[in-house]
C-alpha cells in the first residue's frame, strides 16, 4: 500500500475537485486509453506530474516529495504512457461550470485571444519542429522557441483551449479553431494581429461579437478606398465602415472562402489617443461587431479593450511564476504535454483565487497569483482556505523590456530602472 507525504496529499485534495479519479478514468475510457490496475495509474501519474511542476522538481526528488516507493524511471514511462489527448480533453472539460459570470460586458461573455512564445532544449527535434528565433541574447546559443495561442476567459482568467505553433507561423492562421469553443452572443478580444474580414466574417457566421485593435494599414479615414469604405458617422471618432471580400488568406480554404467571399461586413471603427508625458500623442483605433453607440458607447468599449492588458499580466503568471518560460522536456510530444500540465495547474490555482475572491469580496484577478501557489504547496491536508493576499490597483509606469542578468531574449539593463522607465500613458477620445 503506497504512502504518500502531506505536501501530494494537499495537492491531490484540491486536484481532486476539480480533476477527480473518476473523472479522469472515465475521460481516459473515452478516447480510447487502456492501462492495467497498478501503482502508478492515470490519475496518480497526473497527481505527480502536477506536484513535480508546482514544486520544480526533478524526477528523483519527486519520489520523496510524493513519499512513494518507485523509482524515478518509473514515473517517467509512466508519465510517457499518459496520451496526449487526455490533456487536451482535460483542458477543455475541467473548468467550474458557472466561471462566465464573473467576465460579462453588458451581458456578454468576454474572452481574450493572444500569442505568447517559451523556449525548449535544443535538441534536434524540437529545433526542426518549432525552429528558433533570431532575437535570442546573452547566450551562446539559441534555443527552439515555440508559440502558444491561447483562449482566455476574462475575469477568471481559465485557459480553455491552447494551440502550440512553430516560431514561424503565425497565430491568426490557427484563431479560427477557436471559434468552435466560444458560445453564440459572446464577445472575443485579440490584438491588432488577429484582425482580418477572413476572420471576422467567420465570427459573424456564428454569432460571435469581437473587438479588435486595428493596424493602421486597415484604417478608414474619409470616406475610405479599396475594400474599406465609410458608412455612416455615428460621432466623434465614431464611425460605420463597410468590409468587403479582397482576396482568400492562405490559410483558408477554397472551399470555405466560397462561403465567405461574396459578403460585405458592417463594422463599427473608433479612434482613441494615448496621451504619454514627454513623448508624442499617437492615434490608435479599435474595429468592433458591436454596431449600437446607444448601447455600447466608444468610451465604454475603449475601455473595455484596455481590460484586455491582463491577459499580458496572466502570461507572466504562467511563464514566471510558474517557471514555465523553458520546457525541460525533450521530445515533440512531452513538450506537449507538460505545457497542458502547466496550464492545468494554472486552472487549478485561478481556482482557488476565485474561491478566495468570493470568500474576500474582491475581484478574482485582484488575488495574489504566487501567494495562492504557495498555499496550496506547503498548507497541510485538510486546511481550509485561508485569507490570501490582496493586491492593490497599480497604476505605475512602463517597466523597461530589459534584464539585469542579460538571459535568453532581452538586452541587458546597463542603466537604473528608474531612468528607463516611461510614465503611465492615459487614453482619449
Amino acid at each position: 500500500m503506497a504512502t504518500f507525504s502531506p505536501s501530494f496529499l494537499h495537492v491531490k485534495e484540491h486536484v481532486d475537485r476539480c480533476l477527480p479519479d473518476d473523472f479522469i478514468f472515465k475521460t481516459c475510457r473515452e478516447i480510447g486509453h487502456r492501462w492495467r490496475k497498478r501503482k502508478l495509474d492515470p490519475a496518480c501519474t497526473l497527481h505527480l506530474f502536477l506536484l513535480q511542476l508546482l514544486a520544480g522538481l526533478a524526477l528523483s526528488g519527486l519520489r520523496h516529495a510524493g513519499n512513494i516507493a518507485v523509482t524515478a524511471q518509473a514515473i517517467c514511462a509512466a508519465k510517457k504512457r499518459l496520451p496526449l489527448q487526455l490533456f487536451t480533453r482535460l483542458v477543455e472539460t475541467a473548468l467550474p461550470k458557472d466561471f462566465s459570470a464573473a467576465a460579462t460586458y453588458n451581458g456578454l461573455v468576454t474572452y481574450l485571444v493572444d500569442g505568447t512564445s517559451f523556449l525548449v532544449d535544443d535538441v534536434a527535434k524540437l529545433a526542426r519542429k518549432y525552429g528558433k528565433s533570431s532575437n535570442q541574447r546573452g547566450t551562446s546559443r539559441s534555443y527552439p522557441t515555440p508559440k502558444l495561442l491561447t483562449l482566455m476567459h476574462a475575469g477568471a482568467g481559465y485557459i480553455g483551449k491552447a494551440i502550440i505553433l512553430p516560431y514561424r507561423r503565425q497565430e491568426f492562421t490557427c484563431l479560427s479553431r477557436l471559434f468552435k469553443l466560444i458560445g453564440k452572443g459572446c464577445l472575443l478580444m485579440g490584438d491588432r494581429g488577429l484582425v482580418s474580414f477572413a476572420h471576422l466574417a467567420l465570427m459573424r457566421a456564428q454569432d460571435i461579437h469581437g473587438c479588435f485593435r486595428l493596424p493602421r494599414g486597415m484604417v478608414v479615414r474619409g470616406r475610405g478606398k479599396g475594400s474599406h469604405r465609410l458608412a455612416k458617422r455615428l460621432g466623434r471618432q465614431d464611425m460605420l465602415v463597410t468590409w468587403t471580400a479582397y482576396r482568400r488568406p492562405k490559410w483558408m480554404s477554397k472551399k470555405r472562402w466560397a462561403t465567405i467571399s461574396g459578403q460585405t461586413l458592417q463594422l463599427r471603427q473608433i479612434a482613441f489617443r494615448v496621451c504619454r508625458k514627454g513623448y508624442r500623442t499617437h492615434w490608435a483605433w479599435i474595429i468592433t461587431t458591436l454596431l449600437d453607440p446607444e448601447q455600447h458607447p466608444a468610451r465604454k468599449l475603449i475601455e473595455l479593450y484596455t481590460d484586455r492588458w491582463q491577459i499580458e499580466v496572466n502570461f507572466r503568471d504562467l511563464k514566471c511564476t510558474l517557471k514555465m518560460s523553458k520546457i525541460s522536456a525533450k521530445t515533440v510530444k512531452g513538450v506537449q504535454k507538460e505545457v497542458l500540465a502547466f496550464i492545468l495547474l494554472y486552472n487549478l490555482i485561478r481556482q482557488i483565487m476565485r474561491t478566495a475572491a468570493q470568500q474576500q469580496d474582491v475581484p478574482p484577478d485582484r488575488i495574489g497569483f504566487k501567494d495562492a501557489m504557495l498555499w496550496l504547496l506547503y498548507s497541510p491536508p485538510g486546511t481550509p482556505l485561508a485569507k490570501l493576499l490582496v493586491n492593490p490597483r497599480r497604476e505605475r509606469a512602463t517597466q523597461p523590456r530589459r534584464l539585469k542578468k542579460g538571459r535568453h531574449r532581452f538586452p541587458q539593463l546597463n542603466r537604473s530602472r528608474a531612468e528607463l522607465c516611461k510614465p503611465r500613458c492615459a487614453v482619449k477620445i
